[in-house]
């Protein structure tokens, strides 16, 4: 006794109309309107706790930037401090080369200077005064 196609469509036809029925008298049952305020609490609750989640992963990242801050802070005034330092000793031997080598060119100026202002000295030597022969006459 095998059945035919015909009473397999029928059967789920029957099925169908059966759970059309169910659905039917369910949501003639159940007030949308409170459907709705219970789903509009859900999301608030659910709202609720998703910026409780957030706000918490916010302080921990702001607590985080912060010490990230202070270390990097910290770490660029170490630095700045050693190359302030070194800078310093840099600058004051510049200053030291260049009091010397400034001493040096006015030792080496007036070196040259001087004999070009100088007149030489020379000694003056006294002509001899010939002597006039006297003839006698």
């Amino acid at each position: 006794m095998e059945e035919t196609s015909a009473d397999k469509a029928g059967k789920v036809m029957g099925k169908i109309n059966e759970i059309k029925s169910n659905i039917e008298s369910f949501v003639s049952d159940v007030n949308v309107k409170d459907i709705k305020a219970n789903f509009k609490t859900i999301v608030k609750d659910a709202q609720k706790e998703f910026n409780k989640l957030v706000n918490k992963d916010l302080e921990l990242m702001r607590k985080k930037l912060k010490k990230e801050k202070e270390d990097v802070e910290r770490k660029a005034k170490k630095f700045l401090e050693s190359h302030k330092k070194e800078i310093n000793s840099l600058q004051a031997r510049f200053e030291k080369l260049r009091q010397a080598s400034s001493k040096l060119k006015t030792k080496g100026t007036a070196k040259k200077a001087t004999p070009a202002t100088k007149k030489k000295a020379t000694k003056k030597v006294a002509k001899k005064a010939t002597k006039k022969a006297t003839t006698s006459r």
